[in-house]
């Protein structure tokens, strides 16, 4: 994927910051849950791992976050936004981006693997109960042996720390205006639409139990709470 009237460096630099900044206010805690996360995988294979997956990783601040601390890892990153994947390619040329949808089969054979590591952190919930399920199932398929999966999004049973209120538009709304008012993205953004639409997030949350006993029922065998923060959860599955 490659972006037309590539805006200036600066400008993706600052709006991946942004993005990042944005990601910590929906997920308190979201430095702490990466490294619990990156740490577990280190130890469940005795060294850095090789391969990794992010599904759901937009504009790849989380993938450059693997890269720092894993700087021979072959890392890709999977959307549905093509906008997303665009900042990826500009700022991370390394980085293999696969443009497919999570919220049907056809997005495995895309994601290539196996992987020693699959990601899927703040994604989850935008997919129905039914589907989570299933999307368990398939991403066991994408696990080299000993692969880890780790997964985080908004889980009930995760205890919940005060939010102060902020006034005026939300963060997400924010961020989408500032790209929105660049010129070089407008093409990007029209692709966005058309393949946004319809699509809608199921707002899925459950507990840990509940996401335990999907992977339990897809075949993972060692399930284990890593992070638990602000009605967030960090949880590693192992097939």
């Amino acid at each position: 994927m490659t972006m037309a009237n590539t805006p200036a460096p600066e400008d993706v630099a600052r709006w991946r910051r942004d993005w990042e900044t944005m990601m910590r206010h929906y997920q308190p805690g979201r430095d702490d849950l990466l490294a619990a996360g990156l740490t577990a995988a280190e130890q469940a294979h005795g060294r850095a791992p090789e391969r990794v997956l992010d599904v759901g990783g937009g504009p790849g601040t989380t993938a450059e976050a693997v890269l720092r601390r894993w700087p021979d890892a072959h890392v890709t990153v999977l959307d549905i936004d093509p906008a997303l994947l665009a900042l990826t390619n500009a700022a991370l040329p390394r980085v293999r981006t696969v443009l497919a949808d999570i919220g049907s089969p056809g997005w495995l054979p895309a994601a290539g693997g196996p992987y020693d590591l699959v990601l899927a952190l703040m994604t989850l919930h935008y997919l129905p109960e039914d589907r989570v399920r299933d999307w368990y199932v398939e991403a066991g398929h994408l696990l080299a042996p000993q692969g880890l999966l780790l997964v985080s999004d908004a889980m009930h049973d995760a205890p919940v720390s005060s939010k102060s209120q902020s006034g005026g538009m939300d963060p997400w709304t924010l961020w989408w205006a500032a790209l929105s008012a660049q010129p070089s993205m407008a093409p990007l953004l029209t692709e966005r639409a058309v393949t946004l639409s319809g699509l809608k997030s199921a707002e899925f949350v459950a507990s840990t139990d509940w996401h335990g006993e999907a992977a339990r029922r897809a075949k993972f065998g060692e399930t284990a709470v890593l992070h638990l923060h602000a009605g967030h959860a960090l949880m590693a599955f192992r097939r």
